[in-house]
């Protein structure tokens, strides 16, 4: 059960490191994809550069802790996509935003996903004999 955990979640990381690295390379699709424009100016910069930074750091984070059983990152990574959740309900609820149902499903699946590696990995790399 661990290694399909770990698969899991180092499978979920690597997307999330390819996407960031889209924001990079190809912003404009990446923005798409998500449903998105890109902004101006400024705007632009910080939305390249913070949107392709949270992605490239948790999908790092859940794919290195996957590879090397490091319990430490996975509730890192996870809990970095678990913030996004309630930006997304307080952006649909007090800000104007569109709701995004799906995508909240899919954050929580990561976030779920990287508690379980976690706790997994955790389980099987500290066993007690007694």
């Amino acid at each position: 059960m661990v290694t399909i955990l770990r698969t899991l979640t180092a499978l979920s990381g690597l997307g999330l490191l390819v996407f960031g690295l889209g924001w990079w390379v190809h912003p404009a699709a990446a923005a798409d994809m998500l449903g998105a424009s890109l902004l101006d100016g400024t705007g632009r910069t910080t939305q390249i550069g913070d949107s392709g930074a949270f992605f490239v750091g948790a999908g790092c984070m859940l794919l290195w802790g996957a590879l090397r059983k490091v319990p430490t990152l996975l509730m890192a990574g996870g809990g970095l996509v678990g913030l996004v959740i309630p930006g997304r309900v307080l952006s649909a609820s007090i800000h104007g935003g569109s709701q995004t149902p799906d995508e909240i499903i899919a954050e929580c699946v990561i976030l779920f996903l990287a508690v379980a590696t976690a706790a997994a990995v955790n389980r099987s790399t500290h066993t007690t004999f007694g």
